[in-house]
């Protein structure tokens, strides 16, 4: 069995498969998710937050570790359906760039940026997040709100970030990753390995790689902050939408219809109050104003 790291992911998504996966299921992904198609964060068990305000609330943590104002260009790298990018553009007064594999998130996301009347301020495009069609230095900051998941080989993924960074250029991007020992048990294992599936994620990595995986890149880590306790309720909402989704339609695409199958088999409060094994951290970085 070929050892898992962190160039070259055995098991990792091809682009294509990660294009075609959102153009079946995103409009769905964006109802479920309430306008996002991102983690929500919610303030603890109390917290009776809808997804819709916990994705917000995610976002705005993230817009605010970017510092982008106003004339900066921005770079939202897997931009889904523009949910995150029109939030940091109308935020900051920055002109954003989006960009997905997905064809279908492209025209979503244009039409939301059209809608809410910033077509002059945001855009998004049809691109490859490990081949970007950009020059170097081309953006002031990079947001990477749950791509880097996607892609198969992380630190080449950090150097092409790195690549369109300007000298003293921010990056601010989450991931999913394991935490603590290495989980025991065969089923929870064959669990996480057919959610990663269904999803088109790469195998996770450790919090702990990424100062390496930054520093081999031509980043300097700012800050590594996990975030698991708030955005562990996700699965339980993910679950839910989808449960109400079903009752309301009568059907689900194939992919969303697997999630709902193994949700249903889940005591959520349980899952909610136990340590986690995986879960989802912020990283934030930059480019150091000498490297050229």
């Amino acid at each position: 069995m070929p050892e898992t790291t962190d160039t070259g992911l055995p098991g990792a998504p091809t682009p294509q498969a990660v294009g075609e996966f959102y153009d079946a299921n995103n409009r769905v992904i964006t109802e479920i998710y309430g306008g996002n198609m991102h983690y929500g964060y919610w303030l603890g068990p109390d917290d009776t937050s809808d997804f819709a305000t916990a994705g917000d609330r995610l976002t705005d943590l993230l817009i605010s570790r970017l510092r982008a104002g106003p004339g900066d260009e921005v770079l939202d790298l897997g931009c889904g359906t523009g949910g995150p990018g029109v939030r940091l553009a109308k935020a900051s007064g920055a002109r954003v760039t989006g960009v997905s594999i997905s064809a279908g998130d492209v025209a979503l996301a244009g039409a939301r940026a059209e809608a809410e009347g910033l077509s002059g301020q945001v855009r998004f495009e049809l691109a490859d997040a490990m081949d970007l069609p950009y020059r170097d230095a081309s953006f002031d900051a990079v947001l990477a709100f749950e791509s880097i998941v996607h892609l198969p080989d992380r630190g080449a993924a950090l150097a092409e970030i790195a690549r369109v960074l300007r000298p003293g250029g921010r990056l601010v991007l989450t991931d999913l990753v394991e935490r603590g020992p290495a989980e025991e048990d065969e089923h929870k294992r064959r669990a996480v390995a057919e959610m990663l599936a269904i999803w088109r994620a790469a195998p996770m990595t450790r919090a702990e790689a990424y100062p390496g995986l930054a520093d081999a890149a031509g980043l300097v880590i700012d800050e590594i902050t996990d975030i698991t306790e708030h955005t562990k309720y996700t699965a339980a909402h993910i679950y839910a939408g989808t449960r109400d989704h079903l009752l309301r339609y009568g059907e689900l695409p194939p992919d969303l219809a697997r999630i709902h199958a193994m949700g249903a088999h889940v005591d959520w409060a349980e899952f909610t109050a136990a340590e986690q094994s995986d879960g989802m951290i912020i990283v934030v970085a930059h480019r150091p104003p000498g490297l050229t």
